[in-house]
């Protein structure tokens, strides 16, 4: 198998369990609270993956979309890390515009970015990835109207 192929399948992996995550963290934060921290870590988690992926597709001096999409997808990753688990703000409820709107930029720009790169692998990729993206938003208008966005 194609090394190319095997860093596409990977991170089509990662996005798509990431959407999925991101599903059962909004589903969490209504149902089962204590849940929604061990959610958020797993997720924060794949961005391991998605770095290593990165560095060989620089290494491998693949078209630039194919690092720096999971580069600012862990760049996210890295920000959700230090906001959420470290320095520990909360910028959701009450808002603080100045965290929440870099945070959903970084959010939906890097998500979608990554969903891009599924399509390289085939329609039925970009497809899947098409529904989990859009299952995650379904969790977050569902969370959103229970007031835990």
């Amino acid at each position: 198998m194609d090394v190319n192929l095997i860093l596409d399948l990977i991170e089509f992996f990662i996005i798509n369990i990431f959407n999925l995550s991101v599903f059962a963290l909004f589903l969490s934060r209504i149902r089962k609270p204590e849940l929604s921290k061990k959610i958020g870590i797993f997720s924060i988690v794949l961005g391991i993956p998605s770095l290593m992926v990165a560095i060989i597709n620089a290494y491998l001096q693949r078209e630039w979309w194919y690092w720096i999409f999971p580069l600012l997808f862990v760049g996210f990753l890295v920000f959700t890390l230090i906001i959420d688990y470290i320095v520990k703000i909360e910028f959701r409820n009450p808002r603080k515009l100045p965290i929440l709107i870099p945070f959903l930029i970084l959010f939906y720009v890097s998500i979608i970015l990554m969903w891009g790169l599924t399509w390289a692998l085939g329609v039925i990729y970009g497809v899947i990835t098409s529904i989990t993206y859009f299952l995650q938003l379904i969790g977050a208008y569902y969370a959103g109207k229970h007031g835990v966005g």
